[in-house]
């Protein structure tokens, strides 16, 4: 019975859709999480598919089992990024571990290296030095070791200079701009790039063509950016500003979203589920008559391409980034 109760704990994405539902307001994702700090307290959590991910994070500083040194390989290319461990940098690209070594994912940090020197401006990133944001380990119960990292990030973003913190990971950006300081006591100048870019194509940093192939998408809120952190103007006010660009909402959009399924660890736990899940957002898209989903968190962006794939639709998942890229001069 234990063990079973154990495992029902696990299977929850935190998504936070129950506290939106709640007529009483409970803080439902804050209950969630302390429930598996007690699971871990007592040695009932995490579950034992949990436990490479958490070693994975101990020995590598990353949940894949990549090693620190191919950790910004990708940004080999590009003659604007700086390495903020060696000088002082005004702007910090914090890459999360995901799109620094998931091929299909890297071509995020890839567009915005892109954008940035297209706009004129350089970014710093950590390299090899750069660590989990460990939001993993907290969504699991492992406060503590959460607590641990996010204090040694911020010794490491402190040494850049940094006057501000941008990435382009939902999941990051709830973990630094929302449990950091809970966790280390610090408040970090971090921006999620959604922000960031909307503001850029608003001063008309980011040139853009004046005339583009009509097209017509429908935007996927991400739970960490939406529910979490209520930030969903910035994603459609890019969308709204590049020139082609139709944007057909979801029945189920914004606070009402309907979750990928990925997170809160319960990808790793029963990828089954998950499928069912993002299997039912597939639906919702295909719904709107549109031919691609956009959204803004790279375990989005994973999960529904394989929903999609699996159900043989040809529904395209991209980042919004890829967008923004499309339309640039």
């Amino acid at each position: 019975m234990t063990s079973d109760l154990a495992k029902s704990i696990y299977e929850c994405s935190i998504c936070g859709m129950c506290g939106e539902a709640c007529p009483l307001s409970l803080r439902t994702i804050e209950m969630w999480e302390s429930l598996r700090e007690e699971m871990v307290a007592n040695g009932l959590g995490p579950m034992e598919p949990h436990l490479s991910l958490i070693k994975s994070i101990e020995n590598y500083d990353n949940p894949w089992m990549q090693p620190r040194t191919q950790r910004a390989r990708w940004a080999k290319r590009h003659a604007n990024i700086l390495d903020a461990t060696k000088e002082q940098v005004d702007l910090l690209y914090y890459v999360g571990c995901t799109a620094s070594y998931d091929p299909e994912i890297n071509v995020v940090a890839n567009n915005l290296a892109k954008i940035f020197e297209t706009a004129g401006l350089k970014m710093g990133i950590l390299g090899k030095d750069e660590k989990c944001c460990g939001s993993t380990l907290l969504r699991l119960g492992e406060k503590e070791k959460a607590k641990a990292l996010a204090i040694e990030n911020v010794k490491l973003f402190k040494k850049t200079g940094a006057k501000k913190i941008v990435t382009a990971c939902a999941g990051c950006y709830k973990m630094l701009f929302q449990d950091y300081p809970k966790l280390t006591g610090e408040k970090l100048p971090v921006v999620h790039v959604t922000q960031l870019l909307a503001e850029m194509i608003e001063k008309g940093l980011i040139p853009l063509k004046k005339d583009a192939e009509a097209l017509t998408v429908t935007y996927h809120d991400p739970c960490h950016l939406g529910r979490h952190t209520g930030m969903y103007d910035w994603p459609r006010k890019i969308l709204a500003n590049l020139p082609g660009i139709k944007l057909v909402e979801m029945e189920r959009a914004r606070e009402k979203s309907r979750c990928c399924g990925a997170g809160g660890g319960l990808k790793t736990l029963d990828r089954d589920l998950v499928g069912k899940i993002a299997g039912q957002r597939i639906d919702d898209a295909i719904a709107t008559g549109t031919s691609m989903i956009i959204t803004s968190c790279p375990f989005c962006e994973q999960t529904l391409s394989d929903a999609a794939r699996a159900k043989g639709d040809r529904l395209k998942v991209l980042d919004i980034t890829d967008l923004i890229v499309r339309s640039m001069l």
